[in-house]
């Protein structure tokens, strides 16, 4: 063999070595049943037209516990499909419904969202944030309405309405606390690293409850003392919320872990998308975090909508790497790097 040739095939490998350590990879659903999709088009509650995506274990034979999922703020209904499809491979039905600030004509504050830039623009932030999420849970609730009266004639004996949980991301995780205040058809509430905004900062639903954290969510002395606003004013807004998700730990069947090499980006389809800040973590890292992340949301929906307690008893209070449980005494981290 050349020289030449040597180093053009040692270079295609070290070309292969990288791709197959950090280039990120979508991955499998894990549970046993194969996973279809269809949008369908309901009717909320004034009659204007919302579109869903339904997620489904195909093959069902019985109807299956529904869980209604929403995303971030300005967030489309596909922001967490990894785990929503993962969910369906698990034997639920997931039905996604975007954000209203995804829509200009339905968005309460028309594009405005989250401005930390001052104390000001921080206290508008807040008031903002607490009419987005009732704006957001009443969506929720319309999708469980249209559901229930038949709207979706594809889904009829496909859904167990006596079984419902609902799921977010970010602003969609407080919006699905607030679904569960307004409409107790809904049994669990899974809240996937949402800060608490409007009612649910201070008020504490019937529902089983899983707090689904970033490491943002524990900020450090510094960042709460930065000179920079918009770092300052978002350590704020995670550090007031600790005392309250503390209260939450203290009622039964409500958890909180923080999955500690996770930013908030990380906890929606983000862990699999290729960005600047996180260009050299491997694959490994990630199918670590997605395994742990997907691991706890089956074990708590089988837990609350199944009443299958087993795999969720055997996570519990189980800290890893990746892992870390949070009850009201446990210390704080302290270790977060603010999200700017």
């Amino acid at each position: 063999m050349t020289v030449l040739r040597f180093l053009v095939l040692a270079g295609l490998v070290a070309v292969l070595a990288v791709w197959l350590v950090f280039v990120p990879r979508r991955p499998s659903p894990t549970g046993l049943q194969a996973v279809g999709r269809m949008e369908v088009v309901l009717r909320d509650s004034a009659g204007r037209a919302l579109p869903v995506t339904v997620w489904y274990p195909e093959g069902m034979r019985t109807p299956a516990p529904v869980i209604l999922y929403s995303p971030g703020w300005g967030g489309t209904r596909d922001q967490s499909s990894i785990q929503v499809e993962n969910l369906a491979s698990h034997g639920f039905v997931v039905v996604g419904c975007d954000d209203v600030a995804s829509d200009p004509a339905t968005d309460p504050d028309r594009g405005q969202s989250i401005d930390l830039g001052s104390g000001a623009a921080l206290k508008a932030t807040i008031e903002r944030a607490g009419r987005h999420v009732v704006a957001q849970a009443k969506r929720i609730s319309d999708v469980l309405s249209a559901l229930e009266s038949g709207n979706a004639p594809a889904l009829n004996g496909r859904l167990d309405l006596m079984r419902v949980g609902a799921m977010g991301y970010s602003v969609g995780g407080t919006a699905a606390i607030q679904a569960g205040l307004m409409d107790h058809r809904i049994r669990a509430i899974l809240n996937i690293d949402g800060g608490l905004f409007g009612p649910p900062a201070d008020q504490i639903g019937p529902q089983a409850y899983f707090l689904l954290s970033s490491r943002e969510a524990f900020p450090t002395e510094a960042e709460q003392n930065s000179p920079d606003p918009t770092v300052r004013n978002y350590a704020h807004l995670s550090a007031i919320d600790i005392p309250r998700n503390r209260r939450r730990m203290e009622r039964a069947l409500n958890y909180w872990v923080v999955i500690e090499p996770a930013d908030h980006d990380d906890l929606s389809d983000g862990l699999f998308a290729l960005r600047r800040s996180t260009l050299f973590r491997s694959n490994f890292q990630r199918a670590a975090m997605n395994e742990s992340i997907e691991r706890l949301e089956v074990a708590f929906f089988r837990s609350a909508l199944l009443d299958d307690y087993s795999a969720l008893a055997d996570l519990l209070g189980k800290d890893s790497q990746t892992v870390r449980w949070i009850n009201p005494t446990s210390p704080t981290p302290g270790t977060a790097k603010a999200h700017q």
